[in-house]
Parts: C-alpha cells; sequence; structure tokens
C-alpha cells in the first residue's frame, strides 16, 4: 500500500516542572516533548506553527509563529523531528492543540494537525 504523499504525525509527552510551579501564585509550568513524524512520500518543511493553550478556567491562549524552537526543520520521509518547549498555566490541569502550517518540497502547502493532549499536574484528577 503506497502511503499519501503529504501525511505528517504529530505526537506529544507532557511533564509537570514542579521546579518552575508556584501554585501559590497561580503559576503550574510545564514541558513539553512533540515528535513530528513524516510518514509521506515527500519531503516536508516546516514554516509556522498555531496552538490553542486552554486552561481549566477555559482561559484560551492563541500562539502565531515562525517555526518552532527557532528552527524551520525540513522532514524527510521516513524521519522525525522532535523538539521540547514550554507551557505556563494559571491553572493545575489544561490541554493544547493546534497545526502546523508545512510546504513540500513540491510547492504544495497544508497543514499537520496537532491533536489534543493535556497538561497536568500529577494526581490532579485523583
Amino acid at each position: 500500500m503506497n502511503s499519501p504523499k503529504y501525511d505528517i504525525q504529530v505526537s506529544a509527552d507532557t511533564a509537570y516542572l514542579e521546579a518552575q510551579s508556584e501554585p501559590a501564585a497561580r503559576r503550574y509550568a510545564f514541558s513539553y516533548t512533540i515528535t513530528i513524524a513524516n510518514h509521506g512520500s515527500i519531503a516536508a518543511q516546516l514554516l509556522s506553527r498555531h496552538w490553542l493553550i486552554t486552561d481549566a478556567n477555559g482561559r484560551i491562549q492563541e500562539v502565531h509563529g515562525d517555526g518552532v524552537v527557532g528552527q524551520q526543520p525540513l522532514i524527510q520521509p521516513g524521519q522525525a523531528f522532535r523538539y521540547t518547549s514550554g507551557a505556563v498555566l494559571e491553572t493545575p490541569l489544561g490541554t493544547m492543540a493546534g497545526s502546523y502550517q508545512m510546504q513540500a518540497v513540491d510547492g504544495e502547502a497544508f497543514n499537520a494537525a496537532i491533536p489534543l493532549f493535556r497538561l497536568a499536574v500529577p494526581r490532579i484528577l485523583n
């Protein structure tokens, strides 16, 4: 079975940064490691990002920017790009989701969805 030409899969791993958080000041810091895998048949470059970061109070931060962590990686078929970044929320629970704006080497522009993932202080849901 042939893979589609443009097939970017995004996954996330998260961690609560207790040493950088101050719950009494409503500051909860999290790191997230994103893996962007190219399962398509053509190389594609990540040009920009769009995030929706939502805290437990329903407050939404919208973030747009060029690249990720100062880079605009070209991801070859069968390869992946991984990076770690962070977010600070006013609540111990929140979510992130969004998309990466990509451009394939054939000139075609497309979006790669970033599936919703949760930011949570450990044991907050128990």
